[in-house]
């Protein structure tokens, strides 16, 4: 389990990365142990991701399925998602030569997903709160824009490759999550 200072210093980092500073990359605990532990990211964007689920449910499915059934199904996803992704990652950085640069993108990626979760948590309860009805999908559009265009530059950063390399990372990513995301809505 990370310290709360290793936590705190790999947000303040994935924050300075967001903010298209390379020199954060440092600041992260690039070890293997410092991989084990950047899975804890996913225990802190747990709670947001069963919130980002409310917000996308409709009441009919609630209503037929459960709540419960589709949380069960949606968080075994969920742990699909984050082991599943990072095997993805490790076998094409080998397949490049660029096997420990993928495990810095795993680190750096992990910690990433607390920002993210966050950015997509402010649009989601943003549309349902504060903005318009009419730009909810703008925003969320933006949001998700947002979130592609950070994980391309951790890719660019971290495995250091190159732009196209760093969008095939971004893809697979997509890739995956979209073939878990229809396999679990088939479970309901």
């Amino acid at each position: 389990m990370p310290s709360k200072a290793e936590v705190a210093r790999a947000l303040h980092a994935a924050w300075r990365l967001a903010r298209l500073d390379r020199s954060a990359l440092h600041d992260f605990d690039l070890s293997h142990e410092g991989v084990w532990r950047s899975f804890w990211a996913a225990a802190i964007c747990y709670p947001g991701f069963l919130l980002l689920l409310l917000t996308r449910l409709d009441a009919d499915t609630v209503a037929q399925v459960g709540f419960l059934h589709i949380a069960i199904v949606q968080s075994i996803a969920f742990v699909v998602a984050w082991t599943g992704f990072p095997l993805v990652v490790l076998y094409y950085c080998k397949w490049i030569g660029r096997e420990n640069e993928g495990f810095a993108f795993i680190v750096v990626y992990n910690w990433s997903q607390v920002l993210q979760t966050g950015l997509l948590l402010i649009a989601a309860f943003g549309n349902a709160t504060i903005f318009p009805e009419s730009l909810a999908p703008d925003i969320d559009l933006v949001a998700y824009a947002a979130v592609l265009a950070f994980e391309w530059f951790i890719a660019l950063v971290a495995v250091g490759a190159g732009g196209w390399i760093a969008l095939s990372i971004v893809f697979f990513d997509l890739a995956l999550g979209s073939i878990i995301a229809v396999i679990a809505e088939k479970l309901y």
